[in-house]
């Protein structure tokens, strides 16, 4: 019974309040629920990785980094629901989805086998000897970084090719939400069903940019991006396996969520849409992208540079231009840091 209500816990606090909390990001145009999830998560992540930070410069317990980080992801989600509640009694609602077609079923009934593996015959990678056993010794110890989980000891410098980017800690406060679930446990069981699910949202939003209006299109997109990711062991460094085999690890989630989600971003911002609350996206998911991995503090600037100078010469627009070099400051930031600890 005890293990139902962590399970229940674990569910509220990573699908439910993210879901949420990606309500805030409804403006006038109607978005769908893979974009309110992502979006969801995007907040969620930023906020983690500005909580952090300062934290573990400090020298502060876990235990108030998760007092502090539940309260906050659950004000998000309040008021998210408060938002939706407005505007719905404004008749602005959801879009809907258009009908699915057979390959859809069969995309979903691939999903569902390879969360099923993924949650019930976990891989065990050598990077958990540091990942999964940061998150155990942060909920141990009651700290943030403070011990290092191979000797036990205290770190006399904080490592840095981690420090900027604590994914565990995440892995760690979530797992104190859910009742104390095991971090182990939350990181080989419940992870895989939250972000491989995640993974193919992102798919599913890039279809709709590949083959707008065309629902067949897109269903047999995403069924050939299953596929191709089931039979992706041919090596181990493809963003197919790292979301196979791998995928509650920040670098995995990185490869497979996040720098795809911010391809979506910038093809949907320097050409195409102009919406206010996809520049919050981008500057949230240049944050998120930094508590994943520290090459995300490079990866995630990169792309998004890469389609401001584009943009730039095709367009001319100097104004979306200078808002993706504000989107980029908080990485910039961060790589300086990285250099400077070096």
């Amino acid at each position: 019974m005890r293990m139902v209500i962590k399970g229940l816990l674990a569910a509220f606090w990573l699908a439910a309040v993210p879901a949420s909390a990606g309500l805030l990001f409804a403006g006038r145009k109607q978005l769908k629920i893979p974009d309110l999830f992502l979006h969801g998560y995007l907040l969620l992540f930023a906020a983690m990785e500005i909580l952090v930070l300062p934290m573990i410069l400090l020298k502060m317990p876990l235990h108030v980094l998760t007092s502090v980080y539940g309260i906050l992801a659950a004000g998000f989600a309040a008021g998210g629901l408060l938002l939706w509640k407005k505007k719905n009694s404004s008749k602005n609602q959801l879009a809907k989805m258009e009908r699915p077609s057979v390959y859809f079923w069969m995309t979903v009934l691939v999903i569902v086998l390879q969360v099923l593996m993924c949650a019930a015959m976990a891989h065990m990678d050598a990077d958990d000897c540091f990942y999964v056993a940061a998150a155990a010794t942060d909920v141990h110890t009651d700290s943030i970084f403070a011990v290092d989980p191979y000797t036990g000891c205290e770190y006399r410098t904080l490592p840095r090719r981690y420090v900027l980017s604590p994914f565990p800690v995440f892995l760690a406060v979530v797992s104190q939400l859910s009742g104390g679930l095991h971090p182990a446990i939350m990181a080989h069981m419940v992870f895989p069903v939250i972000f491989l699910p995640m993974a193919y949202m992102v798919q599913y939003c890039l279809a709709e940019k590949l083959f707008s209006g065309e629902r067949k299109a897109k269903d047999i997109y995403l069924l050939l991006a299953a596929c191709i990711c089931s039979f992706s062991g041919y090596s181990v460094y493809n963003a197919g396996n790292f979301q196979m085999v791998r995928i509650w690890q920040g670098k995995a989630v990185l490869a497979s969520v996040l720098l795809p989600y911010l391809l979506y971003l910038c093809i949907s911002i320097f050409f195409g849409e102009k919406r206010k609350n996809l520049w919050a996206a981008l500057f949230l998911a240049n944050i998120s992208s930094c508590l994943l991995s520290s090459m995300g503090i490079i990866l995630a600037p990169l792309m998004t540079g890469c389609f401001l100078v584009s943009s730039l010469v095709m367009q001319r627009d100097w104004k979306s231009a200078a808002k993706g070099l504000l989107c980029c400051i908080p990485s910039i930031i961060l790589g300086i840091a990285y250099i400077l600890i070096s």
